[in-house]
């Protein structure tokens, strides 16, 4: 996955090898981990939402897993949440 700081958005390939493009909304590090919220439209206002976690990064790429632990997903999702006051982080119910 590489990162492209100029436009806050990356490129992220799924388990199944499509590429995707996710907009970064905010970034934070938590016990030394680096994660984001990405979501999979700009504008969309109804968008959805992920939490990245960074697993490895040299100069030119940097690699990120979806967080899928639900502690590690709360703790983070509450630090994104203090973080940006206008945006409201919900679940997904469908799990």
């Amino acid at each position: 996955m590489e990162e492209k700081k100029e436009n806050r958005s990356i490129k992220f390939s799924t388990d199944e090898g499509v590429e995707i493009d996710l907009f970064v909304v905010a970034d934070t590090k938590l016990n030394g981990k680096n994660y984001l919220l990405v979501t999979d439209s700009e504008n969309d206002m109804e968008a959805n939402a992920y939490i990245l976690k960074e697993l490895a990064s040299d100069q030119k790429e940097v690699a990120y897993d979806l967080v899928t632990d639900d502690k590690e997903l709360n703790a983070v999702g509450e630090i994104f949440n203090e973080l940006l006051d206008d945006v409201d982080i919900i679940e997904d119910v469908d799990k």
